[in-house]
């Protein structure tokens, strides 16, 4: 199974000129128990609104011992843009599909931080068993933390599936791309 993260730009309240001419990806990273090369794959969208990652392993079962309770990715992206702009992500939203027993949970978990600047942002939803189905949850950041102006610097994602309790599975894991972990970022002009 692969799981799907999807990192969306969203201009929000900015004028359409606000966005940068042109974005690229220099570099990007991956490391931890829900992603690997062998098993991720990335793409930026023709209007750079969208930046797609498609990861492996991010599956979290009580039935896999203490490991397999709990999946994570982090990934650091080397974005390249025009100067005058910087960017911020605004909200979180996480699909995907969990089971979970009576007095078990499963959380998901999506925190940033933008290279060279303080702090960090995150947001998660925990799911309290009786459940069993796909879930979909959008939230806030629980701060906004914006790159520098003119300074095109790393955007560092850490992604975390977990279960706790007696029986519990719960994934952003998907072969048919319905399951994701979209980021919507804002565009500003400075």
């Amino acid at each position: 199974m692969a799981a799907l993260v999807l990192v969306a730009a969203l201009c929000v309240t900015v004028p359409a000129r606000a966005q940068p001419p042109s974005v690229t990806i220099q570099s990007v990273t991956f490391m931890g128990s829900g992603c690997s090369w062998s098993n991720a794959n990335y793409y930026l969208s023709a209007d750079y609104k969208v930046l797609t990652f498609m990861l492996g392993g991010m599956v979290a079962t009580t039935d896999s011992g203490l490991a397999g309770k709990r999946k994570n990715c982090q990934i650091s992206v080397g974005l390249k843009y025009s100067d005058g702009f910087s960017y911020s992500l605004a909200t979180v939203t996480g699909r995907g599909f969990a089971d979970i027993a009576c007095r078990s949970t499963g959380t998901y978990q999506a925190s940033y931080y933008v290279s060279g600047q303080t702090g960090t942002a995150s947001a998660s939803r925990t799911i309290a068993g009786k459940f069993t189905g796909n879930y979909e949850f959008t939230d806030k950041v629980s701060r906004v933390i914006s790159s520098n102006c003119n300074n095109a610097t790393n955007l560092d994602i850490d992604s975390e599936v977990r279960v706790d309790g007696k029986k519990a599975f719960m994934t952003l894991d998907s072969l048919d791309q319905k399951f994701v972990l979209q980021y919507r970022l804002n565009w500003t002009t400075c």
